[in-house]
């Protein structure tokens, strides 16, 4: 089998300014770090590859300046062959400006430089390097011509192709879809897919229809990173989910290329695809422990280490709150067993995004909400609209848990003489404190009981949840502006992002409902994104948001329909339908139930 990985692409210095928070447009933000390195997606995966033990050919072009001295210092490795490492004397090596924020993400400008004169006859010359290759690893950092020379020689003599996309937004869309006919893996961020497809990419659902459509163009296998959602792989078996590992980032500028590497590695040694997400999905959350991109890829042993403790349990995400978030994660399953349990026995409801929504309403009853059962309609109480009525179940159980009524009570759900009814009715329900069911009505009210606590004097807060489906009722928008206009910001609005509504994706049936970020933003609200199973991430971003000051808040949480039991996870055909008998045995079971009976 051939020894060598062969990388070609680019080469850069990066200089990054590191700041809390990105500028928004005519803005200047003062930096508090200020850092010259080695750089470039090529250099980059070049050198993760060889930390992890493998030898590997690097093929790009630098210039005939000073710039060359400060990127060649991790170049400079046992591992890594140069020979193809050109230079033109007319040229300078590329510069990217970094601009990054740490954990929040970073943005790049890219001078190309020396990359952009790399040519499609300086990759025939180089012809017998990747003829004997055992992986093939090109960046789009390079002329797209280029790219595809590279592509085809590969793919012509049997070896196994990885195209890593970067800086799309600058190449012509369709000089880089044309690379992809016949390639084995192409490896993409949210935002590279999106301009790629010319859609959003906001949610595993959209980046699921982006992957389908790249899929058409013959590429076998499409991977798609999307930083805290995880990692997504689409190819001829459907979408899977990866989920990420849980650390505290530093820096995001190298998590991408570390990714590559270690997918590159995990090939030529031959894993299967599902194996190197796994490993580079490591590697990418361990190079974002430091500043840097070259300077954070971990070594082989490092990350064997890593892997380690992270299958022991090992590390934590946010802060430690472990009794408390242990209390919340058994509250969230028991809640999840109710739901299932209810929905069996009245043979109706809504299943999928209740099992979604448990998690944060879990937080927010048993933890956040302050909130008398023994008098439940007290004044300075905190409220919560469920807007998305059709999740009463899971509310219906933490309201039992908090002691509104008898447990006994929630296997009544749907029946004649139950006060438990299909949707919320504060007429009805102890603990409810409006009726809904109509979407899209929520956050008005939720408004008017902001404006009431604040006319009061009041301290509350008021809490309402929405879905993402909910989000395309235009009553949701003029609500948002309300919010914003009388300065609500007693009002923390939780959008359940699961990604599908009762006729599918919401990328197929309202696809311009993304970007939701940049939309809520737009009409002057703070956002706060989360996964919103994370037990840890929810009770900082309640506590993040009672923080802020004369603007409402809304928390996007990133959760999955059917959370919690595998063959209902993201599943549209379990939004509005009870599961069978054997359904609920089964979902039980996973859930930890192991006896149960449909009354």
């Amino acid at each position: 089998m051939p020894e060598f990985i062969t990388v070609i692409g680019s080469i850069n210095l990066d200089i990054i300014v590191k700041t809390e928070r990105m500028p928004e447009r005519g803005e200047t933000v003062a930096g508090d770090n200020l850092l010259f390195l080695p750089g470039g997606k090529g250099a980059n995966q070049a050198v993760a590859i060889a930390r992890l033990g493998k030898k590997v050919r690097f093929i790009a072009k630098k210039g005939a300046d000073p710039v060359p001295d400060m990127v060649m210092k991790n170049l400079s490795h046992p591992n890594i062959n140069l020979d193809f490492l050109l230079e033109d004397k007319t040229a300078v090596t590329g510069i990217a400006l970094v601009n990054t924020t740490g954990r929040r993400g970073n943005k790049v400008t890219l001078y190309t430089g020396a990359n952009d004169l790399l040519t499609p006859e300086d990759i025939e010359r180089a012809g017998d390097v990747i003829k004997d290759s055992s992986v093939l690893v090109v960046s789009t950092e390079i002329p797209g011509a280029t790219a595809k020379k590279a592509i085809e020689i590969g793919r012509e003599n049997g070896v196994k192709t990885i195209l890593s996309v970067g800086a799309a937004g600058t190449k012509d869309r369709d000089e880089i879809l044309s690379i992809l006919e016949g390639l084995d893996i192409v490896i993409m961020n949210e935002r590279e897919g999106g301009y790629l497809t010319n859609r959003v990419i906001s949610h595993m659902e959209t980046g699921t229809l982006a992957g389908m459509e790249l899929r058409k163009l013959g590429v076998n296998h499409v991977i798609i990173t999307m930083g805290r959602e995880g990692t997504l792989l689409v190819n001829r078996h459907g979408a899977t989910v990866f989920h990420r590992y849980g650390i505290e980032v530093v820096d995001t500028v190298g998590g991408g290329d570390a990714f590559v590497g270690a997918m590159a590695c995990a090939i030529a040694d031959g894993k299967f695809v599902i194996d190197g997400i796994d490993y580079g999905n490591a590697a990418g959350a361990l190079a974002t422990l430091k500043i840097g991109a070259q300077e954070a890829m971990p070594s082989a042993e490092e990350l064997d280490v890593f892997i380690t403790e992270k299958q022991k349990g090992g590390g934590k995400v946010y802060k430690n709150y472990s009794p408390v978030i242990k209390m919340l994660e058994e509250r969230s399953n028991k809640m999840r067993m109710d739901v299932i349990k209810m929905l069996g026995c009245a043979r109706s409801g809504h299943l999928g995004g209740s099992l979604s929504a448990a998690d944060v309403i879990a937080v927010l009853y048993f933890h956040v909400m302050k909130i008398d059962p023994k008098n439940p309609g007290w004044e300075e109480r905190d409220r919560f609209v469920l807007s998305k009525g059709h999740a009463a179940p899971v509310l219906y159980s933490a309201l039992a848990g908090r002691g509104f009524f008898s447990e006994e009570e929630l296997m009544k759900l749907r029946k004649i003489g139950s006060f438990l009814s299909g949707h919320p009715d504060m007429n009805k329900t102890p603990g409810i404190d409006m009726t809904t069911g109509s979407l899209g009505q929520g956050l008005s009210v939720a408004n008017g009981m902001a404006m009431a606590s604040k006319l009061k004097g009041l301290k509350n807060r008021v809490y309402v949840m929405i879905g993402d489906g909910e989000a395309e009722e235009g009553q949701i928008w003029e609500a948002a502006m309300t919010s914003y206009t009388r300065r609500l910001d007693n009002v923390c609005a939780i959008l359940d992002y699961n990604g599908l509504q009762i006729d599918g994706s919401i990328g197929e049936v309202k696809s311009g409902l993304e970007p939701l970020v940049e939309k809520w933003k737009a009409f002057n609200w703070n956002v706060i994104e989360i996964d919103g199973h994370n037990h840890e991430a929810i009770v900082e971003a309640f506590e993040d948001a009672k923080s802020v000051k004369g603007l409402p808040t809304i928390i996007i949480a990133r959760t999955v329909k059917g959370k919690g039991v595998s063959f209902m996870e993201r599943k549209v055909e379990y939004h509005g339908v009870a599961p069978t008998e054997e359904e609920c045995s089964k979902a039980l079971k996973e859930l930890g139930c192991a006896e149960w009976q449909r009354k």
